[in-house]
């Protein structure tokens, strides 16, 4: 009886003071959009599977609230605005050619499982612009974002614009189509330039052009910046998008705008969702946009209307959230700071003796005996905790520190959303699949077999999308050599260093998946609002490396 009282996962009770002051943050902000011209109205909570599958929508199916209607057909929870305008808009502005301007207010559902302390009940406000294709419109959506999180309360902000036809164009240029085209956008999206380089290599793209894609994020951050990246581009839809994006960001200056303004040509979506012109609005203390849009010339089509469209939307209660922190004295204080997660034991060991040699350390560290457990250098500007490893993505995800390190292993298993910087060169190791040498057969001949691992993100990857091979996974938590011993698995996936511990019990190496070594993650957020200090940080390691 006692769990009734409690809502379900992801769900919550808002108290009557929070809810009067959403309320009152989400009438500040319509009123801002809808001085602009904008027009409130209201779409269903539930619509046809379709309206949100394949490319019509951002949340994979998996993550959809289904259901059916009494004549069998898929139903789904709104899980995304922008479908839905879409549709309606098509259905009840066919005709119009004039600029329609339609704005919303109301919840999504999303079924998300990966325990990241998001909500999956989000109340969402926006706006959408159809029928103006004009840099004009880009500008304008834009200023209104700027003026919405002014409204909100903001002070300290920045608004990443980008384009996300100028990779289109990169991809077309080097001839990278289907799954490899489809990996380097989810990568680049991520910021995981690190992989992005490796990816380039195996696909056999030269040299230069190599440098000019890993030198986009760091060296073309401004308006001026990118005419001088316009000389190193042949393809048209590339130059076009680079035009564009200096004629809007021209319009904001005249405005007064540009101040917020940050270039970031990196600004793509894995889903093929977005067309043109991106932007995304970051604050400090919080891990990730808290207003997000941009430009979906194709997503209208689908619904039987060929128009160009715009818009933005954000979640107020992220909103909430990040504005809580903004004006907490104690957070905000810490916008000055640079903060570490490290691993504890050697890996934080290593760091630091690291970090040392590029000018950045911290005396009190040293203090072997410190019950301490935050670390600050007053005189840097920086502080630092110790974490186990596997927290320590979770700790920059969320965006409590804004720079890591811990095991390639680690990263890949937890899979947060964090940019992989830079490969330290220590805590060098493999990830493999070990067992008996007698077995070896069965990783090639039996259609199913048992796997155990600490690690089975990381194993499901490799069986099913490298060997394709179906396996049965068992997650276990110490001494996994023991489980092919006692015949609990067939193979184990584990890390290997000497393999001293593999032969003293019978068993061998029989393929390895990965190289592993100490990485260092960077907050997304905190590569644009700390870039700077962090590129600074980042070369001078690289130097001492």
């Amino acid at each position: 009886m006692a769990d009734l009282i409690h809502t379900p996962e992801g769900v919550r009770d808002i108290t009557p003071d929070e809810l009067k002051k959403q309320l009152e943050i989400g009438n500040r902000l319509l009123d801002v959009i809808k001085e602009k011209g904008y027009m409130l109205m209201q779409t269903p909570s539930f619509e046809y599977f379709d309206v949100f599958a394949n490319n019509m929508g951002m949340t994979p199916s998996r993550e959809l609230y289904k259901f059916y209607d009494k004549e069998g057909n898929t139903l789904v929870l709104r899980p995304d605005f922008t479908p839905s305008m879409a549709r309606a808009y098509s259905k009840l502005y066919y005709d119009v050619t004039d600029p329609v301007k339609l704005c919303y207010s109301g919840n999504t559902f999303v079924n998300g499982s990966d325990l990241n302390g998001r909500l999956k009940e989000l109340t969402q406000i926006g706006a959408e612009l159809y029928n103006d294709d004009s840099c004009e419109a880009d500008a304008g959506m834009i200023s209104l974002v700027i003026n919405c999180m002014i409204a909100a309360g903001f002070k300290n902000f920045v608004v990443s614009v980008g384009n996300g036809n100028f990779f289109k164009g990169l991809f077309e240029q080097m001839g990278i189509t289907g799954p490899d085209e489809e990996k380097l956008r989810a990568l680049i999206a991520s910021g995981n330039f690190y992989k992005v380089e490796d990816l380039l290599n195996r696909i056999g793209i030269d040299r230069e052009m190599i440098e000019l894609i890993l030198a986009v994020p760091n060296d073309y951050t401004t308006g001026q910046s990118l005419a001088g990246l316009k000389s190193k581009i042949s393809n048209p839809k590339s130059l076009e998008a680079i035009d564009r994006l200096i004629n809007v960001i021209d319009i904001l200056s005249r405005e007064g705008a540009d101040k917020y303004i940050s270039v970031d040509l990196g600004l793509l979506n894995k889903y093929n969702y977005y067309t043109g012109v991106l932007f995304r609005a970051y604050t400090f203390g919080f891990g990730d946009a808290i207003m997000k849009g941009g430009r979906y010339d194709n997503l209208v089509k689908e619904f039987g209307k060929d128009t160009p469209a715009i818009g933005f939307g954000v979640s107020l209660d992220e909103l909430m959230i990040a504005l809580r922190d903004a004006k907490d004295d104690g957070r905000s204080a810490n916008n000055e700071y640079l903060t570490f997660a490290l691993t504890k034991g050697r890996l934080a060991e290593k760091t630091l003796a690291l970090l040392e040699k590029t000018g950045i350390y911290c005396d009190e560290m040293k203090d072997g005996g410190s019950r301490k457990l935050i670390f600050v250098n007053e005189e840097l500007k920086v502080k630092f905790f110790l974490a186990k490893g596997p927290d320590v993505p979770t700790y920059v995800e969320h965006g409590v520190a804004d720079i890591g390190v811990t095991g390639k292993d680690t990263i890949d298993e937890e899979d947060r959303k964090i940019l992989e910087v830079l490969d330290l060169g220590f805590g060098k190791c493999r990830m493999c699949v070990c067992g008996h040498k007698s077995d070896s057969q069965l990783l090639e001949k039996r259609d199913i077999i048992k796997v155990a691992t600490k690690y089975p993100h990381i194993a499901r990857a490799y069986f099913n999308n490298i060997k394709h091979q179906s396996v049965d996974l068992i997650k276990l938590n110490g001494s996994i050599e023991l489980a092919p011993i006692v015949g609990l698995s067939d193979v184990i996936v584990d890390i290997v260093e000497t393999g001293s511990t593999l032969r003293e019990n019978g068993l061998d190496v029989l393929e390895e998946i990965c190289d592993l070594s100490a990485r260092m993650v960077v907050n997304p957020v905190s590569m644009r609002l700390h870039s700077k200090r962090i590129k600074l940080l980042v070369d001078r390691i690289k130097e001492v490396l």
